[in-house]
């Protein structure tokens, strides 16, 4: 199928108002998965690779990256960690400025959830 042809079926997919609605929940996580694709390329990695210095598996890694399922924050920032990159959030507030959090998450630990350590509050 040429782009064209591309363009014009996912233009008619998309009239219908429920199946716009449902490409658009799913939107962030496509995206997602389309730019953890590319960085891994760009960095030379496998998914397995990847996978490994995540603490995770490859098939997590190939769910994600076909948009099967969407990351979380923890997720997100130990996959772009493990690939050499940091997970900057940025929002838009009620009045729609954009908005930057005062951190950068440097990624998480790269062990599995379940086997990390409980949050340590600091007494006030």
């Amino acid at each position: 199928m040429d782009a064209d042809s591309w363009s014009h079926f996912r233009q008619q997919l998309l009239s219908d108002p429920a199946t716009r609605e449902a490409y658009e929940a799913r939107k962030p996580a496509f995206e997602f998965a389309v730019q953890l694709a590319e960085l891994r390329r760009r960095r030379g990695l496998s998914q397995a690779a990847l996978a490994k210095r995540a603490g995770m598996t490859q098939s997590e890694v190939a769910r994600l990256e076909g948009a099967e399922s969407s990351p979380n924050l923890d997720t997100m920032a130990r996959l772009l960690a493990a690939a050499g990159a940091d997970l900057d959030i940025t929002f838009r507030d009620t009045n729609g400025k954009v908005v930057r959090l005062p951190m950068v998450l440097k990624g998480a630990d790269r062990t599995p959830r379940s086997k990390r350590s409980p949050i340590r509050r600091a007494s006030m």
